[in-house]
């Protein structure tokens, strides 16, 4: 039996492993979402349908002055410049936690390294979103990490070991001085 370093036994990583797998694929789902939708905003910016958002702006009725069309036409179109940043750092940080997601995964491969994990896991949840459903899977996979001991082995349990008792022959008589046998 492939025993760990000290007095216990070994667990199975199953349940964190699978968690951060799926919070994982998650994170490249979301990755790969938000790029579709910058490079689809990207090609918008000059599109017909801009121009015509644009204009649909300026001929607004409820628009008093040129000057407060213009600023309504900037404001969509900062907002669109907006989405585009916004995008981009999304995409850094699903690849951040990511990272951090498979660096918990290699390091549950050895038994006392979970509490690095359950660390890694936390980062990789705050990095996906801090109230996300891929960060929830993260944060339920390190307090798994932290909260699951391996059992202690059997011998331990049974109060045994394998390094002999001391005996101890000295007896005591009534008045609590010691009595040794011959």
């Amino acid at each position: 039996m492939n025993q760990a370093p000290g007095n216990y036994g070994t667990i199975k990583r199953t349940g964190e492993k699978v968690l951060g797998i799926i919070g994982s694929v998650f994170n490249v789902i979301g990755i790969i979402l938000s790029i579709i939708f910058i490079t689809s905003l990207s090609g918008f910016e000059n599109s017909d349908m801009h121009r015509q958002m644009e204009q649909d702006l300026r001929n607004d009725p409820m628009m008093t002055s040129p000057e407060e069309a213009q600023m309504a036409v900037d404001t969509f179109n900062a907002f669109i410049a907006g989405f585009d940043v916004v995008g981009w750092v999304l995409v850094i940080l699903l690849a951040i936690s990511t990272v951090f997601a498979i660096l918990a995964i290699t390091k549950l491969k050895s038994f006392d390294k979970a509490s690095t994990a359950g660390i890694f896991f936390i980062l990789a949840g705050i990095f996906a979103g801090i109230l996300s459903l891929t960060s929830i899977l993260f944060y339920i996979a390190a307090i798994m990490c932290f909260v699951r001991k391996p059992p202690l082995r059997e011998d331990e349990l049974m109060g045994h070991s394998n390094e002999p008792t001391p005996r101890n022959d000295t007896v005591t008589r009534e008045d609590d001085t010691p009595y040794r046998p011959l």
